[in-house]
């Protein structure tokens, strides 16, 4: 009775010892977890979802795109995963931003390589769809002129069957129309020529459509080439986001690619009735980025984010004395050895020469590292926003936006250099006021909308003054002669010099109704030694060194209406009789 009492407490001790580590056990398992979750998203839902761009900034080199994708999240811990992100992306510039309802966190962001199936984009795809259907229209153009080239030589050899051999006669050649009636020989030969027409006009058009179809090819192809990636991989973002409850999130990310660029492009009519100038700004966009950009939102920025932003590092400028070395006593080997020697221990780090040491110690600085600017400011460089929203894909054609248009007041003259150019150009001259500087592009220009050419306009600032050419004036004629009423003189002798003159003589004819002022220019010789002096003639120039050359000189005048001017000028260059002087 007692054992089995004794038994029973057990058998009660065991089953209450098992019950309590079942339950510690179950409570650690509820316990752990909790612990650890802040810590790891392992157990976190992931989320694949793609985004949208919706506005990019081109800069002079590069682009920012900014990505926008709405995710539903459910509460506690969440990794999305956008997708298609290009691989040409700067790292180093990926930010990421977003807004919900709820308390938000966003913990660590990773960029990954995606193996992908597809290996070429849709743009490319429709590129090589196109090509494959060309070059099947083309294989059936080449099959329709080798028929037509075939009909062409059966009739070819029904003609010549005409003209065969009398042996070939006598055998009866079905093939020869020499034993049809003569009545019939003019329908024969009719028919033969309305056919052989036919058949020429046919391979002359098939010519054609295979000419349009390798232009068309060549095009294809270079597109193809400005949009094919050959990759299969793309980029994905990997963001770990916790929310306290379920919402909708809408990230924004934002990065720097290269492969944009913008450019000002300028359009400049004159009118020259008032002087005025209608100057147009406008950008030309082009992007090989490698994503398509639908409907964004675009603005143009003169900031260049890869350009260093440093000042570049400067050090003490010292001159001083060249050491003194003493002079070799003995040319023996061991004698210059020992004094090399001597002369290196004097040049140790204690007794550096002070500027050396000074070298010594710039070297030692740290190297500065480059921050990246990301904020664009309109008090240090120039914003402009495209207006609506635009479509451009990647490796597409160079697309232009107007950007603005104003009006420039200017003063007109003409001017010319007859001996290198016999027109009269029509000059505009005019200052920049507009606070936004011009930036460095290429102009088209105009008069009274009629395009007479191409010119770079190099940058201006406010204030800056501005000139133009904008062609020739057909209403002014101007002639440079040599001077008859001068004899000319060719290495003369005046005792021990040698003398030479030349004169020049410049007609300007006006046939405008109104005054306006000229500028004629030409080039005078310059001694480049003092032996040769040069001595100018006739008519003084007005100008001298124009636009600081030497030798470039140009004479003011005022052309009135139905009237001539006349400029006689020249110069006179003596040197020693023994010398030869080169460019005479």
């Amino acid at each position: 009775m007692l054992n089995s009492l004794n038994s029973d407490k057990k058998l009660v001790f065991k089953r209450c010892r098992n019950a309590l580590v079942s339950v510690s056990l179950r409570i650690g398992v509820l316990i752990l977890p909790l612990a650890i979750l802040p810590l790891t998203t392992a157990n976190a839902a992931e989320l694949r979802t793609d985004s949208t761009i919706t506005k990019v900034t081109v800069y002079p080199g590069s682009a920012k795109i900014t990505r926008v994708s709405k995710v539903d999240l459910a509460a506690g811990d969440n990794v999305i995963i956008i997708n298609n992100l290009p691989l040409s992306l700067n790292e180093s510039s990926l930010r990421v931003s977003g807004e919900g309802e709820g308390a938000i966190k966003l913990g660590s962001v990773e960029l990954s390589r995606d193996i992908q199936t597809a290996v070429v984009q849709e743009k490319e795809q429709q590129i090589r769809d196109k090509i494959e259907a060309v070059q099947e229209n083309r294989a059936l153009i080449e099959d329709s002129i080798t028929r037509n080239r075939s009909q062409l030589e059966y009739i070819q050899k029904m003609v010549l069957g005409s003209s065969t051999s009398s042996k070939r006669r006598d055998e009866g050649h079905n093939g020869s129309y020499s034993n049809l009636p003569l009545d019939q020989w003019q329908n024969a030969w009719d028919t033969l020529d309305d056919a052989t027409k036919r058949v020429q006009v046919k391979i002359r058009e098939a010519n054609k459509q295979l000419k349009l179809s390798d232009q068309t090819l060549n095009k294809l192809r270079r597109e193809l080439q400005q949009v094919a990636s050959n990759q299969t991989e793309r980029r994905v973002a990997k963001l770990q986001i916790h929310t306290e409850t379920a919402t909708q999130v809408t990230l924004n990310l934002n990065y720097q690619i290269n492969g944009a660029r913008w450019e000002p492009v300028y359009d400049a009519d004159l009118n020259t009735e008032t002087g005025s100038i209608e100057l147009k700004t406008l950008a030309q966009i082009s992007q090989r980025t490698g994503e398509d950009w639908s409907n964004v939102a675009v603005t143009l920025s003169t900031l260049r984010p890869s350009a260093g932003t440093q000042l570049p590092q400067l050090n003490s400028w010292v001159l001083d004395f060249m050491p003194d070395f003493p002079v070799a006593e003995s040319n023996s080997f061991n004698t210059m050895v020992a004094k090399e020697s001597v002369q290196m221990d004097a040049a140790s780090p204690k007794s550096l020469p002070k500027p050396m040491a000074m070298a010594r110690k710039g070297s030692r600085s740290k190297p500065i590292r480059q921050q990246q600017s990301r904020l664009i400011s309109a008090d240090f460089s120039a914003e402009y926003q495209v207006p609506g929203a635009i479509s451009l894909d990647s490796g597409s054609n160079k697309r232009r936006f107007a950007l603005n248009s104003q009006k420039i007041e200017s003063q007109l003259k003409l001017a010319s250099s007859p001996r290198f150019d016999p027109r009269v150009m029509i000059l505009a001259t005019s200052k920049y006021q507009d606070e936004t500087p011009l930036l460095a592009g290429s102009m088209s220009l105009y008069r009274k909308g009629n395009f007479v050419g191409n010119t770079y306009l190099s940058q201006k600032l406010s204030g800056e003054e501005i000139k133009l050419s904008f062609g020739e004036d057909d209403k002014v004629k101007i002639k440079f002669l040599p001077n008859p009423d001068k004899k000319r003189k060719d290495g003369l002798l005046f005792g021990k010099k040698k003398v030479v003159e030349r004169h020049y003589k410049i007609n300007v004819t006006s046939n405008h109704t109104k005054p306006f002022s000229i500028s004629i220019y030409d080039v005078l010789p310059v001694a480049s030694d003092e032996s040769i002096k040069i001595k100018s003639l006739g008519t003084l120039p007005s100008q001298t060194d124009v636009d600081d050359k030497e030798g470039v000189v140009g004479w003011d005048k005022t052309l009135t209406p139905k009237t001539d001017i006349e400029i006689k000028y020249g110069y006179s260059v003596s040197y020693p009789e023994d010398k030869q002087v080169l460019g005479l």
